[in-house]
C-alpha cells in the first residue's frame, strides 16, 4: 500500500501541462480515453472542474514555488 500511497501522491502533484502529457501517453500507449461527456481538452485552469479543496493545494504550491 505504500507504493500506491506514493504514486497518488505524485499523481495529485502533476502540474497541468504534466497532466495532460499524462493523458496523452495514456490514450497513445494505452488506448485509455476519458469517456464522451468527460472531454476536458481546450478548457483552461479556471473552467475545468477542479474540487475547492484542489485547488487550494494547487495555489498554496504555486507560491512555495515563487519563494
Amino acid at each position: 500500500m505504500g507504493n500506491l500511497k506514493v504514486f497518488a501522491e505524485r499523481l495529485v502533484s502533476l502540474r497541468c501541462k504534466e497532466a495532460q502529457q499524462l493523458s496523452v501517453i495514456l490514450k497513445e500507449e494505452y488506448g485509455i480515453e476519458p469517456k464522451q461527456g468527460a472531454k476536458l481538452e481546450g478548457l483552461s485552469v479556471s473552467e475545468s472542474p477542479i474540487s475547492r479543496q484542489v485547488r487550494r493545494k494547487m495555489e498554496r504550491e504555486a507560491r512555495k514555488r515563487r519563494k
